[in-house]
């Protein structure tokens, strides 16, 4: 007979293949995820990719020998069976619940397992797979149409499957998943992601940034997907009406180089700031320094930077994604801009700018409401949430057993 513990104080495995130094949303997720559930008693276990040069503090991370499939930025698949006796230890810890989070090998890993004890695996579809197919498929990583075709296959041997967004959702619906799919975002942590003007003041004169400047912010990694040069060309019409703007980039990635060129065949290095890659433990600090959020990127499953933004107090100017439908507000929070037509999208995304810059009584509501909405999707409640899918998941495996 099988023994079922009740749900709380869970074993949980995570399977993934994108996972600290990795500087990828998906990382950022499941590192929230982890904390937080065992903020709630569980007990959480990470499978993921070796990378050379990283020591892991957290004894329940498992490493396994991987092969790099994209040089940059560096990312890695990875084989269950080496080293062996790490697959042998994970079949004795007695998981109450699988949450794969790749459909590749370590997921299919995590499948085994969940086969073999009789629990149940659920699978997040963190990343647009046949999308990023298309960037990389030079690189020798996979087609976009083998990348969909995998990524139904394991959604449908899951038991459920979590999206991060409604986008995501009807992805999946669209390409043929079958199973019961939640929709949930990773959380963010409201007690370091807050409006702060002693920050504002301090990273502004650390970067000898004048009061009055006017900055419109962007953080993400650079990459040709992320639609960087859009902001580009936004940029440049706006500094035709108002000259007191500067634009600061924060991230790093594969596009770097091509946007620097960019930048200076524009001639807008004078306004245009690339700062590079941050530590993640300063970001906070560094939203700050904006006074509008701009976001270009329409491939994003979630784009947790945009909550990040809002709950630093600030107004997000993004194009129109169903990614950020239930997050970005028009006229409440922000503005979604239609990208149907590129140069109608150019037009509209300066003018909603240059409103903002305009108008405070807008401008102090936008940045109001965008506190309120980022409260709603804190770390604690979508780990609740989480913990409720796990009973779920595991009330009906259990009855399935019997």
């Amino acid at each position: 007979m099988i023994r079922y513990k009740k749900n709380n104080n869970m074993k949980i495995g995570f399977f993934t293949d994108a996972y600290l130094p990795s500087g990828f949303g998906v990382a950022t997720s499941i590192e929230s995820f982890r904390k937080n559930l065992e903020q709630f008693d569980n007990t959480v276990y990470i499978f993921a990719p070796f990378f050379k040069n990283y020591k892991d503090n957290n004894p329940r991370v498992f490493r396994f020998k991987s092969l790099k499939v994209i040089k940059n930025p560096e990312v890695r698949l990875a084989s269950p069976f080496f080293p062996f006796s790490y697959f042998e230890k994970t079949n004795k810890i007695g998981f109450d619940i699988i949450h794969a989070h790749t459909p590749f090998a370590l997921g299919l890993f995590g499948k085994y397992i969940a086969n073999k004890n009789k629990i149940p695996i659920v699978y997040t579809h963190h990343t647009q797979y046949p999308e990023y197919a298309k960037f990389y498929l030079k690189e020798g990583f996979i087609s976009p149409y083998i990348a969909q075709i995998i990524t139904v296959w394991f959604s449908n041997i899951s038991d459920a499957v979590i999206a991060p967004s409604l986008k995501i959702k009807n992805i999946l619906l669209e390409n043929g998943v079958k199973k019961d799919i939640y929709i949930l975002p990773t959380g963010i942590n409201t007690k370091i992601f807050k409006k702060s003007k002693e920050d504002k003041i301090k990273i502004r004169k650390l970067l000898k940034i004048p009061k009055e400047k006017k900055i419109l912010l962007f953080v993400g990694r650079i990459g040709k997907e992320k639609n960087i040069d859009f902001l580009i060309e936004v940029f440049k019409e706006l500094l035709d009406v108002d000259k007191n703007i500067y634009l600061i980039i924060i991230g790093d990635g594969p596009y770097l180089e091509k946007l620097k060129e960019t930048i200076q065949r524009l001639q807008l290095n004078y306004y245009v700031k690339l700062l590079g890659s941050i530590p993640y433990e300063k970001i906070p600090q560094y939203y700050q320094l904006g006074d509008i959020f701009v976001f270009s990127s329409i491939t994003d499953t979630q784009g947790i930077v945009i909550l990040e933004a809002l709950a630093s107090g600030l107004p997000v100017v993004a194009l129109k994604d169903d990614a950020f439908r239930n997050i970005i507000l028009d006229n409440e929070n922000g503005f979604l801009i239609d990208y149907s037509n590129n140069i109608k999208a150019k037009n509209v995304f300066t003018k909603k700018i240059l409103e903002l810059f305009n108008n405070a009584f807008l401008y102090q509501k936008l940045c109001e409401n965008a506190i309120k909405t980022a409260q709603q999707f804190s770390e604690e409640k979508q780990t609740k949430k989480l913990i409720k899918i796990y009973s779920n998941l595991i009330t009906i495996k259990k009855n399935q057993s019997f």
